[in-house]
């Protein structure tokens, strides 16, 4: 029987571990939180942190594991690390994988390789900043360099608020306190966000679509991704173009990559904002697959379990959207209220916040009360909702 290894222990693993035992493979879970959900339907949990790549290596070793997964940042490195050492298929090299995943790492990348990148700083220190702060190209962007989910990210408008912005950045950096500074890309429409699939370096499949925000809390952190993207073709082809010169450049060559990108407004190109060596997060594959009937998940374990290409029938049509429940405000939550007119439209709920549960205000994804994943008759009828989202999804608190 073949072993798997799925780095993460949380609900959204669920379809992961149903797809393996389907196949007769057993799975180890591993995180360290021995409660969470996924460690109740896995084969055998082992408990260390998903960044402790040489304890889980030594384990894996003995234990003879056939293929390694995660679908978490804090996993996708240490993923790479074993595979690399036990001869695993894997995402690419550990240095391919740790230029993805590190936002200074890959902006200095694009740079050199001449792929289209704003202008950027990296700063380790305020002392840093300060020096430079009446010479940023404001606006600007601030965030950690080894964070994810839109966890720290601020747009900076003058110096005078880059202080907080600051503060703010390097209170989300996982192991260091680094940030980049960037320069704000302006887009022309939405930006562009969705998952791509490479086989052996190609791009073989794309499904992207438009990110919305809830500009009243955050317009940083995504509330929803609609698909398809309301961008021309010739827009969305900019993109994909870009995904595939940075893929090859890199070595990244097998599975899928989480992206967002910008079309310039002042200057028509497509510019890579952010990637990650793994699937979008809030279901992104799961709505992708409705959309479009690709199937990540099997894709991942034809290749890293069975090294085999994975064919599939792909038909893109539909309107399709995940939408993130979130509050406003942090409290205790009272109601979720759904409209009776979208609650027909839905696929999928997933609730994380119970009612009489902690919430907070929504400032990160990690910060969403539950997901719903939505088929539209219409882009018409998605962009309503999605433009009054409120009057849709209201959500009750207890200050």
């Amino acid at each position: 029987m073949k072993k798997l290894l799925l780095l993460g222990g949380d609900a959204t693993l669920l379809p992961v571990i149903k797809a393996a035992h389907k196949r007769g493979y057993y799975v180890i879970t591993c995180d360290y939180l021995p409660e969470n959900t996924a460690h109740n339907y896995s084969d055998e949990f082992i408990n260390y942190s998903t960044t402790d790549k040489e304890d889980i290596l030594e384990w894996a070793e003995v234990n003879k594991i056939d293929g390694v997964l995660t679908f978490t940042d804090s996993g996708v490195l240490t993923a790479a690390y074993i595979c690399e050492h036990m001869n695993l298929a894997s995402l690419g090299s550990y240095k391919s994988i740790e230029i993805i995943q590190n936002k200074d790492m890959f902006r200095k990348f694009l740079k050199e390789k001449n792929c289209n990148v704003p202008v950027f700083g990296r700063y380790s220190s305020w002392e840093e900043v300060e020096r430079e702060i009446d010479t940023l190209p404001y606006p600007v962007m601030i965030k950690p360099v080894d964070a994810a989910g839109s966890k720290g990210v601020t747009k900076v408008l003058t110096s005078d608020e880059l202080r907080n912005a600051y503060e703010y950045a390097t209170h989300f950096s996982i192991k260091r306190p680094e940030v980049i500074i960037e320069q704000f890309i302006d887009p022309a429409g939405p930006q562009i966000h969705g998952d791509v699939f490479v086989r052996n370096g190609k791009v073989v499949f794309h499904y992207l679509g438009d990110h919305h925000f809830d500009s009243s809390i955050n317009n940083l952190v995504p509330i929803s991704t609609t698909w398809p993207s309301t961008h021309s073709d010739e827009d969305i082809q900019k993109v994909v173009d870009q995904i595939q010169m940075f893929v090859t450049k890199v070595g990244f060559q097998n599975g899928c990559m989480n992206t967002e990108s910008r079309i310039n407004k002042n200057d028509g190109k497509a510019y890579l904002i952010d990637v990650g060596a793994r699937s979008g997060g809030n279901y992104t594959p799961y709505v992708i697959q409705y959309g479009s009937g690709f199937d990540f998940v099997e894709a991942m374990l034809d290749f890293f379990m069975e090294r085999k290409d994975h064919e599939q029938n792909i038909k893109k049509d539909g309107f399709y959207a995940y939408l993130v429940i979130h509050s406003k405000e942090e409290g205790i939550l009272k109601n979720v209220k759904v409209n009776s007119f979208l609650d027909s439209k839905i696929l999928e709920r997933h609730d994380y916040v119970p009612i009489g549960g902690h919430v907070r205000s929504f400032r990160g994804a990690n910060a969403a009360a539950g997901i719903l994943i939505v088929k539209f008759d219409s882009m018409e009828q998605m962009q309503e909702v999605l433009n009054n989202l409120d009057k849709y999804v209201e959500v009750s608190i207890i200050r």
